[in-house]
């Protein structure tokens, strides 16, 4: 037998569906002629008399209508893939998996992943806390799609791009003396009780340079891993403490105020993403959404939140 095509395969289906030549040529957005040598042609490839023809009108062969039938289960699955490719494209279908650091997935990221799943309610989101170097070796690993940390490693199995670059902020107890003060400085600090985050993280170390420098001491008296948990050490009576502003924002207690704190110590926001794989529409569409909201949360923050690199484009 001769090899088939997919056109001619598609002429007879098409012929079979319209009853005539003249109206599979509509569907195919072909000409007539075009229908009916393609026809031909099929008919000659599987040597069995398809039609029976009356005028303009053609009768199939009982051997036409069983081949019908198996033509019509193949095109049911291109259209399943063609209908899958429609929702993929309209974001009706999918995944996205996102690990983020604690200092924004505790507050500001599960209202994003909200928005992003009200746009977008096919798409089947999963959100995983863990630590920056957690983040960034699931990423490297491919298990997620994207990730948000606060180290830039230099790893070829990662794309790292700025987030944003953030100071650091004074948490304070509203009734402490120095909640009056519109900006924090070492000195204010001096003996006061102080909630350290922990030397795991390399903000610690910047955070005691900081006062290393204004020869000004501290009484140390908690080290913790999260800005979070710091906020509630200072939400108790323990102290004060410097946390990242986006926790600060998100940390919901009367008994606490923010204050900008100077010099300026940086804390660092970074979009991972795995190095050697295409970035899928979703996370394309997820990431650009997040810098639009981290943009929103500059400018609703009433100079809290000083963030340097941040691009809503």
């Amino acid at each position: 037998m001769a090899k088939l095509s997919y056109r001619q395969v598609e002429a007879f289906r098409a012929v079979m569906i319209a009853g005539t030549t003249t109206g599979a040529a509509e569907l195919l957005y072909i000409s007539q002629p075009a229908v009916s040598r393609l026809l031909n042609d099929f008919e000659a490839a599987v040597k069995i008399k398809l039609f029976e023809r009356h005028h303009k009108r053609l009768a199939p062969t009982p051997e036409a209508l069983l081949l019908f039938e198996e033509v019509e289960r193949s095109f049911i699955g291109i259209d399943r893939l063609a209908n899958m490719a429609e929702e993929l494209r309209d974001f009706q279908r999918g995944s996205l998996k996102v690990a983020a650091m604690p200092a924004i997935a505790l507050g500001f990221l599960p209202r994003v992943m909200q928005q992003f799943s009200q746009r977008h309610q096919g798409v089947n989101l999963t959100l995983q806390v863990r630590s920056s170097q957690q983040v960034a070796d699931w990423i490297a690993t491919q298990h997620f799609d994207v990730g948000i940390g606060a180290i830039n490693v230099a790893d070829p199995a990662l794309a790292v791009e700025v987030l944003g670059e953030a100071a650091l902020v004074c948490a304070l107890p509203a009734s402490h003396p120095l909640a009056e003060k519109q900006v924090i400085v070492p000195e204010d600090l001096r003996d006061q009780p102080f909630i350290s985050l922990g030397p795991e993280q390399s903000v610690r170390y910047k955070v005691d340079e900081a006062f290393e420098q204004a020869r000004v001491s501290r009484q140390l008296v908690f080290d913790t891993q999260l800005s979070h948990v710091a906020c509630s050490f200072v939400d108790a009576g323990s102290g004060v403490a410097l946390v990242d502003p986006i926790t600060a924002l998100h940390f919901s207690s009367a008994n606490l105020v923010f204050r900008p704190f100077e010099p300026w110590v940086s804390f660092s926001y970074h979009l991972l993403y795995p190095a050697h794989r295409a970035r899928s529409r979703a996370t394309e569409e997820f990431s650009q959404l997040l810098k639009q909201e981290l943009a929103l949360l500059v400018k609703r923050a009433d100079g809290l939140l000083r963030l340097k690199n941040v691009s809503a484009s």
